[in-house]
């Protein structure tokens, strides 16, 4: 027999254990080199098993009786962990009593040959270093030497009393990190972590007894403090108890953490509160192999009712086809998908599953299996049909509709707000109501609106609101409070009604109500008195003066009559948000015509650059009444009316714009004054005549304001505040076209 033929007896047979054919020819044409393959399906006499992690629970079973067999002889069993291995196989070294365990390696796959030679003649070593130790040989040591230096599993001669390490390998010293002269020095003890000290010394003390024992819950403590799992197996020399004690010992470290990785995701995926499934796509129509308890929980099917079926088995009548294809062309296609669908439970019952499936692939890119994730989504999917019913409702309601937080922060905002106060849902999210801040109620309002909904009651009042581009509008609102499941107020939801063209038709109303109840009517009583007289007395020079006073009266209701008539044209078209006046224009307009019909009056106007407000023709019927009434009410010798025009110095300039009327006469009576600031008129408190009213009116539809200034004298100052707009929005309707 040539050398070779003897060294190829003597090599170690290792059978492959690998799923997938081209994997297994790739192993053994690497291995075939070093070593002899087995390759059979069915479990064969070996030296070493070379694992996939796959055929695991194929094997595990016989394979744990046949290295049962052979204990003491060492049988390895080297499992290949494929990277990103979503698999769950169960490779923990469950005991049988003294039996060893079931794997004793876990190699990372891919790994380089270097490595996996390593590894292999790592565990054929242990395994040559059990048939030698479970043999009587003559020269143990000699043998015992070259154990030492041809193993990377650290070993210890420890003396009988168990105190005291008398020889150890390079790989012991490498092992717990001290030198060898070091190492001997000191106590085995102190190589192992102080919550396992005691249970170490019982180990030693056991094996002094029986003669043998292996652990693999151990901790190592490293000279710099490092924690080590170990796997050991011991031995007595020879018979007697006072024997010396031989220890092998091995890092477990990766192998202990793997097992706890893969107990971990065994029982999250078993205990997780979804429905979990796993299929294989190689066997007929794709059933599933795997069911957690979630899957058991949502559907209610057993395991045993649900393995060896397709999924599809929870579909029924209310199934709709779309997503069912989506999944199947997934499926066809290799590709993870997700989708909402009606599935029946085991009673029959409906029930929103949210299904998502991903292909499992190997290494090489071929799917493997499949993993599902079924979600029941029930509630959720009834809160959202609500919620869109909510929302459609809300989105088309007529009034303006917000909700904030606790804190008052905007959290949503429907159409019809964003058409009234200018902002978008975009730049009022957010923020909060301050942004319609008027200021025309005070700290106190906005106190009682805090304590009344923080209470938890409701909240109604009527406000002046301020659009974004300064324009105000009368709301009537209310503002209900929202509260959680424990009673905790979370929210608040506020409606708005804008009141504020209502608001204005019922000051006209009231107004017109009070001049033809009124007015009309005492001017009337004058005339009719008048003419009575004016029948007893013809014929002399009195009766002149009765007839001059009926006609003084008449011409009064006339123009009476007219100033109805201008209040109505003040209403009959709505004012466009687009709407610009050059207002510098107007005013010169309306002075050259005052100056021609009170030619003895002084009228003074500022010279100023153009300047642009949100007006049209009507302003300049305000503007008219304040002018003429500041000559027909003067009882000096000169009327001196001034009128000025500036960008506003009570509000932001850039947004606003003041015209100022002062004028040199008596001023206007405190009744008529506090009728308007009131903004209503009541049956002991109301005006003489519509010439306030129609300016206040007027300016008013342009989202504008009336106050009253003193003035330095005697006489009237009148603002008129108007939103500023831009010469570039300026538009084809001006002051100066419209008559």
């Amino acid at each position: 027999m040539t050398d070779q033929s003897a060294g190829e007896e003597n090599r170690h047979t290792i059978q492959l254990l690998v799923h997938g054919d081209s994997d297994r020819m790739a192993l053994a044409d690497i291995l075939d080199r070093r070593y002899e393959i087995v390759e059979d399906d069915s479990l064969q006499p070996a030296d070493c098993y070379l694992i996939d992690e796959r055929m695991v629970p194929t094997y595990r079973e016989e394979l744990r009786a046949r290295k049962r067999e052979a204990h003491p002889t060492f049988t390895p069993a080297l499992v290949l962990q494929r990277e990103g291995s979503n698999g769950r196989v169960p490779l923990t070294s469950e005991q049988n009593g003294n039996g060893p365990p079931f794997i004793d390696e876990v190699v990372s796959a891919p790994t380089d040959r270097t490595t996996l030679f390593r590894r292999v003649d790592n565990l054929l070593a242990r395994r040559e270093q059990s048939v030698e130790l479970s043999q009587r040989y003559e020269d143990l040591q000699t043998r015992f030497q070259r154990l030492f230096n041809s193993t990377n599993d650290a070993i210890f001669v420890v003396a009988p009393s168990g105190d005291e390490i008398t020889e150890c390998n390079p790989a012991a010293s490498e092992l717990v990190g001290y030198p060898r002269d070091e190492l001997l020095s000191i106590s085995p003890i102190e190589t192992i972590h102080a919550d396992d000290r005691e249970r170490f010394q019982s180990f030693l003390q056991d094996v002094q007894e029986t003669g043998r024992g292996s652990t693999d819950d151990l901790t190592c403590r490293t000279k710099h403090g490092e924690n080590r799992r170990l796997e050991v197996s011991a031995a007595t020399l020879e018979d007697s108890r006072q024997s010396p004690i031989i220890i092998s010992a091995r890092d477990i470290t990766t192998r202990k953490a793997y097992e706890r990785e893969l107990e971990l995701k065994s029982r999250a995926m078993d205990e997780a509160p979804i429905g979990i499934i796993i299929t294989d796509p190689d066997r007929a129509d794709d059933p599933m192999i795997y069911v957690n308890n979630g899957f058991q929980e949502v559907t209610g099917y057993s395991e045993a009712e649900a393995l060896g079926r397709n999924c599809r088995f929870l579909q029924g009548e209310e199934t709709r086809d779309e997503p069912v294809a989506a999944m199947r062309k997934a499926v066809d296609d290799a590709e993870a998908v997700s989708v909402e669908l009606r599935n029946y439970r085991k009673d029959t019952s409906q029930f929103w599953n949210r299904v998502s499936i991903a292909p499992v692939r190997d290494d090489a890119g071929n799917v493997t299996n499949y993993i599902g994730f079924q979600e029941d989504i029930t509630e959720r999917k009834e809160r959202e049909m609500d919620l869109q019913l909510f929302k459609k409702a809300v989105e088309n309601a007529g009034h303006a509709v917000f909700i904030t937080d606790r804190e008052g922060t905007i959290e949503y905002v429907n159409p019809v707000f964003e058409a009234r106060s200018g902002y978008t849902r975009k730049e009022a999210v957010g923020r909060t109501p301050r942004i319609l801040k008027s200021g025309k109620q005070d700290e106190e309002f906005y106190e009682r609106m805090w304590q009344t909904i923080l209470s938890g009651e409701q909240w109604d009042a009527n406000l002046i609101n301020q659009r974004k581009n300064g324009e105000l509008y009368h709301v009537e609102q209310t503002i209900s409070p929202i509260a959680n499941d424990s009673g905790e107020i979370t929210h608040f939801v506020t409606i708005e009604s804008d009141v504020t063209n209502r608001r204005l038709r019922k000051q006209q109303l009231d107004v017109l109500n009070r001049v033809l109840r009124h007015n009309l009517k005492n001017g009337m009583n004058v005339i009719q008195s008048r003419a009575e007289l004016l029948r007893d007395s013809l014929g002399d020079d009195e009766s002149q003066g009765d007839i001059r006073a009926i006609e003084e009266r008449a011409d009064a209701l006339a123009m009476l009559g007219d100033k109805a008539g201008t209040v109505r044209s003040l209403f009959e078209n709505e004012v466009s948000a687009e709407t610009t006046t050059n207002v510098t224009e107007l005013v010169n307009e309306v002075g050259e015509a005052f100056s021609e019909e009170y030619p003895t009056a002084s009228l003074t106007l500022t010279d100023l650059e153009p300047l642009y407000a949100r007006a049209d023709h009507r302003l300049k019927l305000a503007l008219k009444e304040l002018l003429d009434n500041a000559v027909v009410h003067n009882d000096k010798p000169v009327p001196e009316v001034t009128v000025t025009i500036r960008p506003s110095s009570e509000r932001r300039s850039e947004d606003w714009l003041d015209i100022e009327i002062t004028d040199n006469g008596p001023g206007i009576p405190d009744q008529e004054l506090e009728t308007i600031k009131r903004g209503e008129e009541t049956p002991l408190q109301h005006g003489t005549g519509l010439g306030l009213w129609i300016v206040y009116w007027a300016v008013s539809l342009f989202g504008g304001e009336v106050t009253f200034v003193d003035t330095e004298g005697p006489g009237t100052g009148i603002v008129l505040s108007l939103p500023r707009m831009s010469a570039d929005s300026a538009g084809q309707e001006t002051a100066v076209e419209q008559h």
